[in-house]
């Protein structure tokens, strides 16, 4: 492993995002979205200020970092203050970025294309469409078995299905 994929899998130190309001009762209670600690914007996203975290993902003189990580920060911000649009091109532009990430390892860029995938899920929640919200937890949860993926996959599939999951469930354990 070279020094710099080492740096890179280190700074992958994903901070999960469930405290929005507009997340929590657009999207309903609990589904996560996933941060790349490093990524420009991020402190100002943990703390809320998301028109500031936009603008430095943005700025020129953030050119340089890594396309993905700009895309991550702008995805979960368009989507955490309703531009809908503008959120799906960001999520849209990480999914197909976390395939070009230079020198780390394939398992890696697996690993956020799921949590790109995911946080696409999430904004396709809050924006109304549960289909592609589905879709994308289902491919994320294919890439990358994480606990995130897996949590806002299944309480989807419970908001889907209502009750019928737990009933089934019930009558397994019988």
């Amino acid at each position: 492993m070279t020094i710099s994929t080492r740096k890179f899998i280190t700074s992958l130190a994903v901070v999960l995002l469930s405290s929005s309001p507009l997340l929590a009762s657009a999207a309903g209670n609990g589904y996560k979205m996933a941060l790349i600690e490093d990524a420009p914007g991020a402190e100002y996203i943990k703390a809320g200020q998301f028109a500031q975290a936009i603008e430095l993902a943005q700025s020129t003189r953030i050119a340089d970092s890594e396309p993905f990580y700009r895309q991550v920060s702008l995805c979960v911000s368009y989507s955490r203050t309703g531009q809908f649009e503008l959120a799906e091109t960001a999520c849209n532009d990480a999914v197909q970025l976390a395939a070009t990430l230079q020198a780390v390892p394939r398992s890696t860029k697996r690993e956020m294309r799921a949590l790109a995938l995911n946080n696409r899920g999430v904004m396709s929640l809050v924006a109304g469409d549960k289909v592609a919200a589905l879709q994308d937890f289902m491919e994320a949860v294919r890439l990358d078995n994480s606990d995130l993926t897996l949590a806002n996959l299944e309480r989807l599939t419970v908001s889907i299905n209502g009750n019928d999951i737990q009933e089934i469930a019930l009558q397994a354990a019988e």
